[in-house]
């Protein structure tokens, strides 16, 4: 009779290799999916700050791929005097609309600043503030109150500290429009307005 051999174990020991082989594969996979579910408004906020900085023409640099920023030369002052088509403001109508941008608010303009911003899904903090054009002066303003629309609760917000130049801070993940009424001193009051872009941005430091 011939001996049948006996078991020896070799199929159970090749089924528990290939456990272990994928057990790293699947442990990423779960990483992975973990990882997706922790952080999913962080990449939302990211997609969507990508998307808004492609559209608006801004740099972007992603490992290995980088986009440039759009850039518009500026053609004042070329030597080539065809390139630039211009004529003289005659009869003064421009200069007349320009100046309507200074009278009504005395010569004092509406500014910002801003810098990449310390809260979450958003993109920049923004200060907002009042300076003097030429001879004019805060000391003319009592109080500004600020206006930035339904994003921010419909809510108006006022500022009567004209050491800081009325100064406000928000923090916005998209551009938008400010609008900002100046009370005078002398009781009169003007609505003045500025689109809060996000153009100089790229070269922006963080407030504190």
């Amino acid at each position: 009779m011939v001996p049948i051999p006996e078991s020896t174990g070799a199929p159970a020991a090749s089924s528990n290799a290939g456990f272990w082989g994928a057990l790293p594969s699947v442990l990423w996979v779960g990483l992975a999916i973990f990882a997706f579910f922790l952080l999913r408004r962080q990449l939302i906020d990211l997609l969507e700050n990508l998307a808004w900085r492609v559209r608006t023409g801004a740099s972007i640099k992603l490992f290995s791929l980088e986009l440039g920023q759009t850039y518009v030369a500026q053609n004042v002052g070329s030597s080539d005097e065809s390139a630039l088509a211009h004529r003289p403001d005659s009869d003064s109508r421009r200069w007349n609309q320009r100046e309507s941008y200074y009278r009504p608010n005395r010569n004092i303009q509406l500014v910002h600043r801003l810098a990449p911003s310390k809260h979450q899904g958003m993109l920049y903090d923004i200060e907002i503030y009042l300076v003097p054009h030429r001879d004019a002066t805060l000391a003319s303003v009592a109080k500004v109150d600020y206006y930035f629309g339904r994003n921010w609760g419909n809510q108006i917000f006022s500022s009567n500290d004209r050491a800081r130049s009325f100064a406000i801070s928000t923090s916005a993940y998209g551009p938008f429009m400010c609008t900002a009424e100046l009370f005078f001193t002398d009781g009169e009051p003007v609505i003045i307005g500025r689109y809060i872009d996000f153009e100089m941005g790229t070269i922006g430091t963080r407030m504190e």
